[in-house]
């Protein structure tokens, strides 16, 4: 909220946008002064006399601003904000292999919770690991999203196979683009080919895309390689939040989702990418 550029001005009181009190997130009858810090800052006189209501007229305690959240947490909407545009992002689901100890992970959803507010952006699914040579290696599915005017599923990781000379791992899936952060959204990882050694697969990028599959080579078979599937990429969901639904003062749990690890090879290098965290975005006006 801003205050009003003409008319009456009052330390307390309800009406919005002449009221000093409520600029400054504080109840209507709360006890204020002139000489108090926060009032002299919107004020914009730091010492001496200060003019009511001359001196408030168009002031706001609010300033834009775009925060980004890689880890869990609360975000309180600010007094005198007018809308906020949340964007989340799931994580990304990890790569698989071929002949492996441990199978890789799905990405981890986050999440924005609050007042007018409940989006959900699940990860991806992780890759699938090759059974024998020869084998396709499905990809994992692309996480969904809900709760948004926009809700966008991740990509799906792609297939590994034998190449007949080698073997070729899965790309991780991709993730959608942002408006105000990651505009290209995150890029799921490389697939890996090889005809002559083995290799791991590549780690999903930022936020929270799939990690490919790793490729191994064993020499001497009919096929002599074979990939594991890509990890699927986390959903996406975006809104707008406003003062009039979502009130200045409502506090928002973030939840910021994990990538998951890659599968793990027995040869311990054609492990799978890993898939990258999710992310959350959220920026006032």
């Amino acid at each position: 909220m801003t205050l009003a550029t003409s008319g009456e001005i009052s330390l307390g009181g309800s009406a919005a946008n002449r009221s000093i009190n409520l600029e400054l997130g504080l109840s209507a009858t709360a006890q204020i002064s002139l000489n108090d810090t926060a009032v002299r800052s919107l004020a914009g006189v730091p010492s001496g006399a200060i003019t009511v209501p001359t001196n408030f007229y168009g002031k706001s305690v609010f300033t834009p601003g775009t925060f980004t959240f890689t880890t869990s947490g609360t975000f309180t909407l600010p007094s005198g904000y007018s809308t906020a545009e949340i964007e989340v992002w799931g994580g990304g689901g990890g790569g698989g292999s071929y002949i492996v100890n441990a199978a890789a992970n799905a990405g981890t959803a986050s999440s924005v919770t609050g007042t007018g507010v409940s989006l959900t952006s699940d990860g991806g699914q992780a890759g699938f690991d090759a059974s024998f040579l020869g084998d396709v290696a499905s990809g994992g599915a692309g996480g969904t999203a809900s709760g948004g005017s926009t809700n966008t599923s991740g990509g799906s990781g792609g297939f590994g196979i034998s190449t007949g000379s080698g073997g070729e791992s899965g790309s991780g899936g991709d993730t959608a683009a942002g408006v105000n952060a990651f505009t290209s959204g995150g890029v799921g990882g490389f697939p890996v080919n090889v005809s002559s050694f083995s290799a791991p697969g590549n780690a999903g990028g930022l936020p929270g895309a799939g990690g490919s599959g790793g490729a191994t080579y064993i020499a001497g078979k009919v096929n002599d390689g074979q990939g594991g599937g890509g990890g699927g990429g986390g959903g996406y969901s975006r809104v707008t939040a406003a003062a009039a639904t979502s009130p200045a003062g409502t506090v928002l749990t973030i939840t910021v989702g994990t990538g998951g690890a890659g599968s793990s090879a027995t040869n311990t290098i054609s492990n799978g990418g890993a898939g990258a965290d999710g992310r959350v975005v959220i920026k006032t006006a």
